[in-house]
């Protein structure tokens, strides 16, 4: 996606006052990057009324969702290689800005300040809990990443979306909890490849989820049939490694694996 080094914040992620964050409407610039694109060009408190001429006031995000993440989508989907436009107000005053971008990783990841030890992907956020950041080691919490960074690179979201699958309490029943489940294990498996080719030992990933961390992690997947439990999950990891790591040598190419993206669950 087109990196333009500033993030994007909205009104509706906030329970409290937010003071003068949100002067010039209600999708903002939350911090610019120092000697990114986008520095000198816009400011914290700058307010975001269009990207691309499509105006921030029409961009709804779905259920529950805070309107930065549908925001994100939009940014995430703007042509690589063109400068981006956005119409920004500050001051009160509303101005055209161009910025050339960058081209990244289409993922945008967070630290949620909350003390449990949980992390989750829709499928562009990933988000990991300040309690398991702070309690995890640098292997561990790239075991973790590892896991959510494969649900983006396998197109889960996009996968599950097409056959109609649900979240949440129906997630439980019938072909939803079987395919929920599924990309669970998919997730995992290809985990392991991600660390060996970002030089880390794969079998750290099955340590996490062995440890006293990875499974009060875990803890809550107990009551929830669409996980597999943390010792069939370190389990389902050796077997991979073993099947075509090799002790963990790299460079990995997992197309077994990424094949999957073009199969449409069922």
């Amino acid at each position: 996606m087109p990196l333009a080094g500033f993030l994007v914040h909205t009104r509706d992620q906030y329970r409290t006052d937010t003071g003068r964050a949100f002067i010039n409407g209600p999708v903002a610039i939350a911090q610019v990057l120092p000697n990114s694109p986008a520095f000198g060009v816009l400011k914290p408190g700058d307010g975001v009324v269009s990207i691309g001429g499509k105006g921030t006031d029409g961009i709804k995000a779905e259920g529950t969702a805070p309107q930065r993440d549908a925001v994100f989508e939009v940014l995430a989907a703007e042509p690589l290689g063109q400068p981006l436009t956005l119409t920004i107000r500050r001051d009160g005053t509303q101005q055209s800005v161009t910025i050339q971008p960058r081209t990244g990783c289409r993922a945008l990841v967070e630290i949620r300040s909350v003390e449990g030890h949980n992390a989750r992907s829709d499928g562009r956020v990933i988000q990991v809990d300040y309690g398991l950041a702070a309690a995890a080691s640098e292997s561990e919490l790239a075991a973790v990443f590892a896991h959510e960074f494969a649900h983006l690179v396998l197109e889960h979201r996009r996968r599950l979306t097409a056959a109609g699958v649900s979240k949440g309490f129906f997630g439980e029943f019938g072909k939803n909890q079987r395919l929920n489940r599924q990309i669970e294990v998919e997730a995992d498996r290809l985990s392991v490849h991600l660390l060996a080719n970002a030089g880390y030992d794969p079998r750290v990933a099955p340590a996490f989820w062995r440890s006293p961390l990875g499974r009060q992690a875990g803890g809550l997947l107990l009551v929830s049939s669409t996980y597999p439990s943390p010792e069939a999950r370190a389990q389902g990891l050796e077997r991979e490694i073993a099947d075509y790591l090799r002790a963990g040598t790299a460079p990995s190419w997992p197309g077994h694996l990424l094949a999957r993206r073009d199969v449409p669950f069922n």
